[in-house]
């Protein structure tokens, strides 16, 4: 009795607000939309009727914000006694296709969990939005490595409150440095699609991603999550718990995930993964807030091989030749391990009830390290080197029937020839005692120390007309070198390259000895800043409203040798030339609204921008040439920025049952860089040569449109039908260089000489498709959800127009070697620059799930299988090789075309992925 008196006193002074939100154009109920409570950082969504609810709500006036992509968020200020039910009734919003890709959205776990460097991740990772071909793009066709419009990761944006997480070496985001932490990340704050308009950045054509970390805007209570899947990794944890906003002011929230399997769906691979969440929230009053974010993600984890034709055809469709035994286990020579904090600091200033400034500083630091093998007056201890593969001792002429059959049969029973053999790479360097280890186990390491600092201030003119001004500055300090991570049973190792036979050092002693943790081979820094300053302005003008914006960046880039490389004593040690751009860029939106449900909408962009550091310097691990001071440039400075211009035009429906987009679009990119590495047999004498396989001043065209329609059966029953034609071709013969420390033919002198480069010339890409993934999506998908909170879907989806990546050397004159197509056997030239396209292939998804409310207790199951028909015949990517030099060569050794055929990532088959959460 005295237990329930006590808990009787407790609810006193406690209530319900609940109410219904409706579409102002349709007077339809809105269903999955956000409502947030301000004050407490609870958060809730509706339902299918759009309703929503907070319960056991303390006497109090409260802000209730209402928010979903596609719509005009929608704030009401409610004030409870406590004790009587307030019920808000018909809350309406207006819908506005100009931001139809903004607002918190909802990733798939498996999604958030890759990295940019993975060859498999996905391709629709934070492109997922209630726009039902962005959606359909994410979660259904970017299983299988579609790209939306083609475009690649380096060309969209992801801030944490204002800072920018794009790496300098390539401007792609390593996901991976927050991987795990899905109740932190899954809702971006603002998410923008292709050239829509962002309120946080300008952005690029690839989209806007902006991550808010203040506690108070996420899921106030606890989380708890297992998964279950056959992906990269097989079992994943998260524990997440966030305070709200208090009383005091004060909102903590924490959250930790961990992510592991022994071993992947790829033999030979396993995965590793931590992660935290530190957010600390101090509300000092009704204009200041101020916030503390840390998070991370110590990760090790181990890669897979791409593999040619010949070698999947002996060893099926999962072999990885980066692993061997030793003792009992598999151990793989390529682990990569990444660990890079993310600290940041950040004032949220409202300076009255029109005008916002955020300020963010921000602090990254960290090490990235990727291992392989290396050796010394040693042979390539890989089981997939060429001199290894059955096609070699094919090719040979007194290679007798007997010595073949030995090599396929070793290839299938044999591990310690099919696999790295450990043992052997042990006891060679055994044998050489004291003297240089044959081999050792080294790590290609990028230390970076990055600062940053961002302000964005958003006020409004009036009611009809807001405005953004933005500035952020970055300073990266790059500590690129290669380390000695196992000795592997040898003494010592040197510091010498035994192929050109040159010091990497000439600054050192000779007889140097290095040893475990110590560095060699090179050692440099790049010094990178980069100062952005943006402005948009939003106009409202009856049936049309109007987005206008601005941007003006430098970068100022450098690099600083700490090793003087025997080959290039002037151009290795010490501070570079610095290297400035500076860009701009402008864009706009026009929206006319037809009426409540039939809208048009343009968007147009033009902007430039400088080139990545990777692209500056072609070859910085030896040295500081780029495409604009070697002893080979013609016709002056051809170190240029990049230039894009894009349009879209796009025709919305928001009918009650039927949603609809149809999009054209139209992308070009000019002078853009490309760079791959490889060893190249020129033949006639020449010297086989490792070089940096690098193409400058590239235009490409993307052109393509999108049709998307999402129809509502019955109250239950959902058909979505998406369609994406694209064509992105090569629209220019761009410029090749190779950049080399080995001897290479100097083309303006005649004589082999050492020089670092090769003379310029042209590459005719004209017409080639560029490699990004299907060209051609569909997609076919109905789904029934119940009212008692379960459904089932099923989609078929189509991926056709897929490419292999072309070599750019294969496509110019010095392939011909001075002949003519006549020299060679017919048809032999065709077949070798005919870029080959993959097999169309059709794919099978199946979800399923059920939540579950007890009380204030939420709960929830659900599960994805993709690939359900196990197509292992979908090839997701792939390469051609640059070995064969010259069509000479390939003709006096018709094998080359197997033995360096290209290399492929195949599908990896079924997938599953089951979750189970527990919230409270």
């Amino acid at each position: 009795m005295t237990l329930l008196i006590l808990t009787g006193i407790g609810l006193m002074g406690q209530t319900k607000i609940s109410g219904i939100v409706k579409d102002s154009s349709t007077d339809k109920e809105i269903y999955n939309l956000n409502v947030l409570m301000l004050e407490t950082g609870e958060e809730v969504q509706t339902d299918r009727i759009g309703y929503f609810q907070f319960v056991d709500v303390p006497a109090g006036i409260y802000t209730i914000k209402i928010s979903g992509i596609g719509y005009q968020s929608l704030e009401q200020t409610v004030q409870t006694d406590g004790q009587t039910p307030v019920d808000l009734g018909n809350l309406y919003v207006t819908f506005n296709p100009a931001g139809e890709t903004v607002g918190i959205i909802t990733l798939t776990d498996d999604e958030l969990d890759a990295d940019e460097t993975s060859s498999q991740s996905s391709a629709g990772l934070l492109q997922s939005s209630q726009d039902v071909f962005d959606r359909t793009a994410a979660f259904e066709l970017g299983a299988y490595w579609f790209k939306t419009r083609g475009y690649d990761n380096k060309y969209s944006d992801v801030f944490f409150n204002g800072v920018r997480m794009n790496k300098i070496n390539n401007n792609r985001v390593n996901f991976g440095d927050w991987g795990g932490l899905n109740d932190v990340t899954r809702r971006p704050y603002e998410q923008t699609n292709g050239i829509n308009p962002s309120e946080f950045a300008f952005g690029s054509v690839g989209g806007t991603t902006y991550i808010d970390t203040r506690p108070s805007l996420m899921r106030k209570g606890t989380s708890l999550a297992y998964s279950f899947t056959n992906r990269s990794y097989n079992q994943r944890v998260l524990a997440t718990y966030n305070t709200g906003l208090m009383k005091n002011g004060w909102a903590i929230m924490g959250s930790f995930a961990r992510r592991w399997a022994e071993e992947g769906v790829i033999e030979g691979t396993f995965y590793d993964s931590y992660a935290y969440y530190l957010g600390v929230e101090k509300k000092i009053n009704n204009n200041h807030t101020i916030t503390f974010t840390s998070f991370g993600a110590p990760t090790r984890r181990s890669t897979n091989s791409p593999n040619t034709q010949e070698i999947y055809d002996l060893m099926g469709k999962d072999y990885n030749a980066y692993w061997g035994w030793q003792d009992g286990e598999k151990r793989s020579e390529r682990i990569r391990k990444f660990f890079e904090p993310v600290n940041l600091l950040t004032h949220y200033w409202t300076i009255n009830s029109k005008s916002r400034l955020t300020t963010t500083v921000g602090y990254q630091f960290g090490k990235d390290s990727r291992s392989r093998l290396d050796w010394n007056h040693a042979n390539n201890p890989s089981p997939i080197y060429y001199r290894n593969m059955p096609s070699y001792y094919e090719s040979l002429a007194d290679a007798s029937p007997e010595v073949i059959n030995m090599v396929y049969d070793r290839w299938r029973n044999d591990q310690t020839y099919s696999q790295l053999d450990w043992s052997d790479i042990y006891r060679q360097n055994y044998n050489r005692g004291n003297g240089g280890a044959a081999y050792v186990l080294a790590g290609d390491v990028n230390e970076d120390k990055i600062w940053s600092v961002s302000s964005i201030f958003k006020s409004e003119l009036n009611e009809n007309i807001k405005y953004t001004v933005g500035v952020n500055y970055q300073n990266t300090n790059s500590h690129l070198y290669r380390e000695v991570i196992d000795l592997l049973g040898g003494h010592h190792f040197v510091n010498y390259d035994d192929f050109e036979n040159v010091s990497y050092n000439t600054d050192e002693d000779p007889n140097r000895q290095v040893g475990e943790g110590d560095k060699y081979q090179y050692d440099y820094e790049i010094h990178h800043q980069l100062t952005n300053l943006f402005a948009q302005f939003d106009i409202a003008m009856g049936k049309f409203d109007l987005t206008m914006g601005a941007k003006l960046s430098n970068t100022n880039v450098y690099r600083f040798g700490n090793y003087r490389h025997e080959q290039y004593l002037d151009n290795s040690k010490g501070k570079s030339k610095t290297y400035d751009f500076w860009n701009f860029g402008t864009k706009a939106q026009v929206l006319y609204k037809m009426d409540g449900r039939n809208f048009i909408r343009f968007n147009t962009m033009y902007m430039t921008y400088a080139p990545t550091t990777d692209e500056i310097f072609p070859n910085a691990r030896s040295n500081d040439y780029t495409v604009d001071e070697n002893n080979f440039t013609q016709g002056g400075d051809n170190l240029k920025n990049s230039k894009v211009f894009s349009s879209d035009l796009s025709y919305v429906l928001r009918a009650p049952r039927v949603k609809g987009r149809a999009t054209a679009y139209y992308t070009k990119f000019f002078n853009e860089f490309e760079k791959n590495f490889g060893y190249i047999d020129e033949g006639g004498g020449s010297s086989n040569l490792f070089a940096a396989d690098y193409t400058y001043g590239i235009d490409k065209q993307f052109i393509g449109g999108e049709l998307a329609l999402e129809a509502q059966l019955t109250t239950t029953i959902t058909l979505n039908a998406v369609a994406s034609l694209g064509q992105f071709t090569y629209a220019n013969n761009p410029t090749h260089q190779r950049f080399s420390d080995s001897r290479t033919f100097n083309e303006l002198e005649g004589d082999l000489t050492t020089v670092g480069a090769t003379a310029p010339q042209t590459t005719y890409l004209k017409n080639y498709r560029v490699a990004t993934g299907p060209q051609q999506g569909y997609s076919l998908g109905l789904q029934y959800r119940d009212p008692k909170f379960w459904w089932v879907g099923f989609t078929a989806n189509y991926l056709a127009a897929n490419y292999l990546s072309p070599a750019p050397f294969r496509r110019t004159a010095s392939i011909w070697g001075g002949g003519e197509p006549g020299d060679f056997p017919a048809g032999l030239a065709e077949s070798f620059l005919q870029q080959e396209k993959f097999s169309d292939e059709f794919m099978l998804n199946v979800n399923i799930g059920k939540t579950f409310r007890i009380g204030k207790y939420f709960a929830g199951i659900s599960a994805s299988v993709n690939n359900v028909l196990d197509n292992r015949d979908y090839v997701t990517g792939g390469f051609e090789q640059i070995r064969v030099g010259s069509l000479q060569v390939l003709a006096d050794n018709p094998a080359y075309s197997k033995i360096f055929g290209p290399k492929y990532w195949y599908d990896r088959g079924r997938s599953y992925f089951i979750n189970a959460f527990f919230r409270f």
